[in-house]
């Protein structure tokens, strides 16, 4: 998270793979102003609301717990701006 917010321009594409189903393809920009993270579930068959969600942010952030790290976006456009969004976590067992 360091690295990024010393950059201008960033742009990743991770895919997180289910149990028993497709992928969610996140894709996330930041222009140096604004985050742009889309989160793309229509590939997943066991989906509850297959769509795409783009969170539209001015913050990002990395919280830990005892398991794992989230990603957290927050000031993003429609919801509150103290509202932390948790995007993607990444178990630490697997890194």
């Amino acid at each position: 998270m360091h690295k990024f917010r010393k950059l201008r321009i960033v742009i990743i594409v991770i895919e997180e793979w289910g149990i028993d189903s497709g992928p969610f393809i996140h894709d996330f920009y930041n222009d140096g102003k604004v985050i742009h993270w889309t989160v793309d579930n229509t590939r997943d068959a066991m989906a509850a609301k297959p769509g795409k969600t783009e969170y539209v942010c001015r913050a990002i952030g990395l919280a830990e717990t005892a398991e794992s790290y989230r990603v957290e976006v927050s000031d993003c456009a429609g919801y509150a701006k103290d509202e932390n969004i948790s995007l993607i976590s990444f178990n630490k067992d697997r890194l």
